[in-house]
């Protein structure tokens, strides 16, 4: 009964883990081809559609930056308590 818990408890973690590994993965969004070709617009209805995706990619712009200044907090969070861990080892091991 005990390692039928200890398994469940394992892969709960591990499935904990690769869920918050993936919801700190950013995407670097494509700037919209339409933006990229030579040339004026051809109507109004290609600048507007030309438009609304420009819209579209600044907010996917600001969205992988907040997603990376997320994982750049989270990074150094973790970082810091890892220091944290091997200084009082360290002092733990030296007797202080």
């Amino acid at each position: 009964m005990r390692f039928v818990v200890l398994v469940a408890a394992a892969t709960v973690m591990v499935w904990l883990d690769t869920s918050l590994a993936l919801a700190f993965y950013c995407t670097k969004p494509s700037a919209p081809s339409c933006a990229e070709r030579y040339g004026s617009f051809d109507d109004e209805y290609e600048f507007d559609r030309c438009k609304r995706e420009m819209e579209d990619f600044k907010s996917e712009v600001e969205r992988f930056i907040d997603c990376n200044n997320q994982q750049a907090r989270s990074d150094n969070e973790e970082s810091i308590s890892d220091y944290k861990d091997a200084v009082e080892s360290f002092n733990r091991r030296a007797g202080n």
